[in-house]
């Protein structure tokens, strides 16, 4: 691949930058098991990378006819809110590369779609709030990932052309949303890993965030 001259970074949030994904999982399967449900992992690996809208109309739809969206919704809560009460953990690489940029005088923002309050919330409580002052949030943008709007909305208020960007993302939805705006993408897979169809995009996968940097050349 042709490795660009990159002038701006945008990153995912959760599975990416907060080891929160796994947690998220786990409380979805207790929520399930809970409520006396049949475990269902493809219902939540649809849901990874989505906004809350999205996010709970493909609930709904996984658990019609068994338990309330707002049943199971409260019974979830519960057991991420209990997990994440104290600390949120964080990926390894993640202060060391925002600190390289930072040094660079590289521009970086954060899309996720978790929505904006929520997401400085848990920045703060992983200790990274100023680290990561900038972020665009699910609740910014009519369009969910994998739609590109989350990404240019980004772009745009970094003020830089999405083909002059990297972006950083765990999931396949957010890697179809960063490929949509045009900008060059790294995976680091973390809940879902890409499938065949996913790697017809030719987009840069590494093991974690200091390799992706690496790759790029941002280090």
């Amino acid at each position: 691949m042709h490795r660009p001259t990159l002038q701006a970074v945008v990153f995912d949030m959760d599975g990416l930058l907060l080891d929160t994904e796994q947690v998220y999982f786990e409380g979805f399967r207790t929520a399930l098991a809970g409520l006396g449900l049949r475990q269902d992992d493809d219902l939540f690996r649809r849901l990874v990378g989505t906004n809350r809208a999205l996010g709970r109309q493909l609930l709904a739809e996984g658990l019609s006819g068994h338990v309330t969206l707002e049943e199971f919704d409260a019974a979830w809560d519960d057991k991420v809110t209990e997990r994440l009460a104290d600390c949120i953990p964080v990926k390894p690489g993640v202060r060391t590369l925002a600190e390289h940029l930072q040094e660079r005088e590289i521009p970086y923002i954060i899309a996720t779609s978790t929505g904006t309050e929520k997401a400085h919330l848990h920045l703060e409580r992983a200790g990274l709030g100023t680290l990561f002052p900038n972020v665009v949030g699910g609740d910014q943008v009519a369009a969910s990932k994998p739609a590109p709007d989350i990404y240019l909305c980004a772009t745009a208020r970094l003020g830089h052309d999405p083909a002059n960007c990297v972006a950083f993302e765990d999931s396949p939805n957010g890697v179809r949303a960063a490929h949509a705006a045009g900008l060059i993408t790294v995976q680091i897979p973390d809940i879902v890993a890409p499938d065949a169809e996913l790697l017809k995009l030719g987009h840069y996968i590494a093991s974690d965030l200091i390799a992706g940097a690496q790759v790029v050349g941002l280090w």
